[in-house]
């Protein structure tokens, strides 16, 4: 039996599909199916951010999986392949939380929530020609009972780049799991809504064996693919501990709580931790309790941020902009406050009222969604009516505050003088936000292709 696993890339606005020559690290997904596939099927792996998918391979069951705007992308290949009388199955976030109506109307079977409990099962149907159409696992898996990885699975590894090139080294980061979920309540989340606030972590042997296959393969640059690895924050800081001899560098997203906790940090900053992308959402804690994320407290944004900076963690902060309670002063505002606290990247977003999240609810019930495409789900189209600004505000100041962000004075003030430690990863990120200040140049409105 063959089956072919697809991670779709997802349409601009124009109906070009987003493809790019090399990307900076590997989902897990496909390669963790891969290691979940019974022993006898030919497996064969694309991401089609890089490779092209072949409609045409002769396979019997097709696996793909979405999240945001994928989703339209998804359903149109799961058209084409069914078009050729191949089987198909679906599944990822979008697809656990949207309507499984939705999903299933371009599939044979979906499978909801974690596959590992129910990959097996849904293959041997698909293949018998027989489907229960949605595969739900009763019980959360046990984190160690996640298989491990082989890398020369991950699909967006370009490995001529990675034996030759220095700058390829450089920025290409290895993709690591350590804990899945999260135990927040933020309203807009996804994530929370998928694991229903459940929170797992691994043993610090199994993650270990992860590392040291990345490691024999020649990487030491990780990224912890985590939505909030501190969450517990003992698991967090036994894990640190025993990576400090690990010696190798690593990058994730968590929360600002990180900053809180001096031993946390400097466990962290121990066993290699050159970056963080955090989740500051808002400058405002009045705005910040509307999507309940009060825990933030802004107003221990500056002492945090100049904890990480001191041990020479860069800083990529995601904000949003367009939230309830926030005016046209919140673009400048947002930019000064990145500026003066020497924030290293940003990525802005607009509100994304994700279908199955508290936040979306809200927006329907009040008659605000603006956008039900599913297509247009990404990282700043307007979705839902703004209640301070117009759209058409929110449009320019959304696009200004990138412009403002990467311009050569606002680089220069936010990333001189470097801090003392990790020097080379400074350099790194100096040299990342002159490509986006020249990005923009060309490309005025490129948060589809920055965030």
């Amino acid at each position: 039996m063959r089956l072919y696993l697809i991670s779709p890339t997802h349409y601009l606005r124009g109906r070009e599909l987003v493809k790019t020559s090399q990307y900076w690290t590997s989902g897990l997904t496909l390669a963790t199916l891969k290691a979940l596939t019974p022993a006898g099927w030919e497996v064969r792996l694309t991401d089609e951010l890089i490779d092209a998918v072949d409609v045409d391979w002769p396979c019997d069951v097709v696996g793909i999986g979405a999240m945001g705007p994928q989703i339209a992308r998804a359903y149109e290949l799961a058209d084409a392949f069914r078009a050729r009388g191949r089987k198909v199955v679906l599944g990822g976030t979008w697809v656990s939380i949207a309507p499984h109506e939705a999903s299933l109307a371009h599939a044979d079977a979906i499978v909801v929530g974690e596959a590992e409990h129910v990959w097996r099962r849904c293959l041997e149907d698909l293949a018998a020609g027989r489907s229960r159409g949605v595969y739900r696992a009763s019980e959360w898996v046990s984190p160690d009972d996640i298989p491990h990885t082989d890398p020369h699975d991950y699909p967006l590894v370009r490995w001529d780049r990675f034996r030759s090139s220095l700058f390829y080294r450089q920025y290409f980061h290895w993709p690591v799991i350590f804990s899945r979920g999260c135990p927040k309540a933020c309203s807009y989340c996804a994530v929370q809504t998928f694991y229903r606030r459940s929170y797992r972590t691994k043993s610090v042997a199994h993650v270990l064996e992860d590392v040291r296959r990345i490691k024999a393969i020649g990487g030491r640059k990780l990224l912890f693919l985590d939505d909030n690895p501190i969450a517990d924050v003992d698991a967090a800081k036994e894990l640190f501990r025993a990576l400090i001899a690990e010696r190798i560098s690593w990058t994730s997203q968590c929360t600002i709580e990180i900053a809180r906790d001096r031993e946390l940090l400097d466990l962290a900053a121990r066993s290699g931790c050159v970056s963080l992308s955090i989740g500051l959402e808002s400058v405002d804690h009045r705005v910040l309790k509307e999507v309940r994320k009060g825990f933030n407290e802004p107003g221990r944004y500056a002492e945090d941020l100049r904890a990480l900076r001191a041990r020479g963690i860069q800083v990529i902060a995601l904000l949003m902009l367009g939230l309830d309670g926030q005016d046209t002063s919140v673009f400048a505002r947002t930019v000064e406050f990145l500026v003066k606290n020497k924030v290293s990247l940003v990525k802005f977003f607009t509100p994304a009222p994700y279908p199955g999240t508290v936040f979306h609810d809200e927006m329907r019930a009040e008659g605000r969604l603006l956008d039900e495409d599913w297509s247009h789900y990404d990282y700043g189209s307007l979705l839902v009516a703004p209640t301070g600004m117009s759209a058409g505000d929110l449009r320019a100041g959304f696009d200004e505050s990138y412009r403002a962000f990467y311009s050569l004075g606002s680089i220069a003030r936010r990333m001189l003088p470097p801090p003392r430690a990790n020097l080379v990863e400074h350099g790194a990120y100096v040299v990342a936000n002159l490509k986006s200040h020249f990005f923009l140049r060309k490309h005025p409105s490129a948060w589809g292709t920055i965030s």
